[in-house]
């Protein structure tokens, strides 16, 4: 979704709720009535027609959740969807959740609230927000907690404060390191721990379990069918679609596929890029490496200044092949396996500068999260990666979702001066 539309329908929201914002508010039908409304809202539109389609998505899972529906399981960044809606359960990913409240300008009340309960200053913001936002009562109750060890210890161990907090499961599927394909079965057999107790949950037998398994991961091959012809436009084309809207669809990503939005998403977005065409004159091509900050900001305006575009982001790729719906927890397992964050950080640096050789760039600009080890921490190993390829690369310091972090005056002359690098 584009940050301005997004933003839009936040502040909507927020002129209504602001003054009587109370963990109440979100479990009240009206609300979300309200939510529903204002989102179809032709002032609320985005610009994109496959946006409107994980607009409507996010607000009717999350407003299920809220209203206890279905099961609800909280998953981190890595845990595949698929498993989650082929059970018939509502996957709800709270670190997203501290992305949409960033967008608000509301993070720093939960991040100074999780500080009370003393978690330190020093661990990464999206989860100090999100446990800031727990301990209010403002995240819809989970019935399990299901966490994967990579791509960082963030989630392991909030999910473990929060199975306390909440009384419910917490599940830890711990990968084995890439290229050992004698450890593949050990990860099925995680994932099916964890789709048994989903199934559990949801009351599903086996027979039921397997079956809603193979039509999810029937989805999740058509939605990649269509998002490889969106990427396969945008390495090819100058194309309309710009890397700062684009860095959103890391949620669809992750919580779409395995659904029938997931599937209509990436259809609409491959035939409007199709319909829309080349931008026209050839911009500066950059590469965007972690996160955006999810606040207002200047970042995006001063690209657009010096005719600079981001033609690719680090979090909206797939890796992994076509799965096999009658194996679906070797094919999940092999999925989880691909993923470039899983291993060493040599694998994300080798993946990062494969990125760029395929997508053109004329450079690279890394955001270092505050407080994101397994990012800043590689940073120097993808700066040489790229590097070695020919591609200047620009670290950025600054905070995803604490605004309070941000130095704007700092950013935009190191910025400013990388783009004029560039020419």
């Amino acid at each position: 979704m584009s940050a301005e539309r997004e933003n839009g329908l936040l502040e909507a929201i927020k002129e209504r709720y602001l003054e009587k914002l109370s963990p109440e508010i979100f479990r009240s039908r009206l609300f979300w009535k309200t939510v529903e409304g204002l989102a179809r809202s032709p002032l609320n539109r985005p610009q994109w027609k496959a946006d409107r389609v994980s607009l409507s998505h996010f607000i009717r899972s999350t407003r299920d959740a809220y209203l206890g529906k279905a099961p609800v399981v909280w998953c981190n960044l890595l845990v595949p969807s698929e498993l989650v809606h082929g059970l018939g359960c509502l996957p709800f990913y709270p670190e997203m959740a501290a992305a949409v409240v960033a967008s608000a300008g509301l993070a720093p009340r939960f991040i100074d609230r999780a500080v009370e309960e003393e978690f330190s200053s020093d661990a990464c913001s999206y989860h100090r927000c999100l446990l800031g936002c727990a301990v209010e009562g403002f995240l819809p109750r989970p019935d399990l907690l299901l966490s994967v060890n990579y791509p960082c210890d963030s989630a392991v161990l909030s999910f473990a404060f929060l199975s306390e907090l909440y009384g419910v499961p917490h599940l830890v599927v711990d990968v084995p390191l890439p290229g050992r394909e004698e450890d593949l079965p050990l990860l099925a057999g995680q994932l099916e721990e964890a789709a048994s107790e989903m199934a559990r949950l949801s009351g599903r037998d086996r027979e039921g379990m397997l079956r809603g398994l193979a039509e999810s991961i029937e989805l999740s091959n058509r939605a990649l069918s269509y998002l490889r012809r969106v990427e396969e436009m945008r390495k090819r084309d100058d194309c309309t679609l710009d890397g700062k809207d684009a860095m959103g669809n890391v949620s669809v990503l992750a919580g779409c596929m395995g659904s029938e939005a997931g599937v209509e998403f990436y259809r609409l977005l491959a035939e409007e890029l199709r319909e829309r065409g080349c931008r026209g004159p050839r911009s500066l091509r950059l590469m965007w490496m972690h996160l955006k900050p999810w606040y207002a900001q200047s970042i995006f305006q001063s690209l657009e200044r010096h005719g600079a575009r981001l033609v690719c982001e680090e979090y909206t790729h797939a890796t992994w092949e076509p799965m096999d719906p009658g194996d679906p927890f070797v094919s999940l397992a092999a999925k989880l396996e691909s993923h470039f964050l899983v291993g060493p950080a040599e694998r994300r640096a080798a993946h990062l500068a494969r990125l760029a050789e395929e997508y053109r760039v004329d450079g690279a600009i890394h955001f270092n999260h505050w407080g994101c080890r397994q990012s800043c921490g590689g940073a120097p190993l993808v700066k040489r990666a790229l590097q070695e390829k020919g591609v200047p690369v620009l670290i950025i310091d600054g905070d995803c979702v604490d605004q309070r972090e941000y130095q704007e005056g700092q950013i935009s002359t190191r910025l400013e001066a990388f783009l004029e690098s560039l020419r």
